[in-house]
């Protein structure tokens, strides 16, 4: 779904600014998943990319089981913080859904004009 200049666009963004790229990808949530195929694309030094996903990956790894550790120890006494947890799930779902229906819709009227 993108073109030529699109990708040249990205290979040369990517090859000025890779490694911090990577870095700041591995933080957000979605976007850590799909970070891997520009830096393979761009042909980013395996040990680079290697390094820069583990620095980028961990603090975000320790937050995350610091948060699920805390949260764990109260999930079976506190109904509120269940529900407020499962209405999340599902406002994350909501936006995921309206933004590919968005990135669609952008790219149909792109291709049809």
């Amino acid at each position: 779904m993108l073109n030529p200049a699109e990708l040249d666009r990205a290979d040369h963004y990517f090859s000025q600014y890779g490694g911090a790229t990577v870095f700041v990808a591995r933080l957000l949530p979605v976007v850590r998943t799909f970070i891997s195929l520009p830096a393979g694309i761009a042909r980013m030094p395996f040990v680079k990319f290697q390094l820069y996903t583990f620095v980028g990956s961990w603090p975000w790894c320790f937050a995350l089981a610091f948060a699920g550790l805390k949260l764990g120890e109260t999930w079976d006494r506190n109904p509120v913080l269940r529900h407020v947890m499962h209405t999340l799930d599902g406002a994350v779902l909501v936006t995921l859904l309206v933004g590919a229906v968005l990135y669609g819709r952008h790219r149909w009227k792109d291709q049809t004009r």
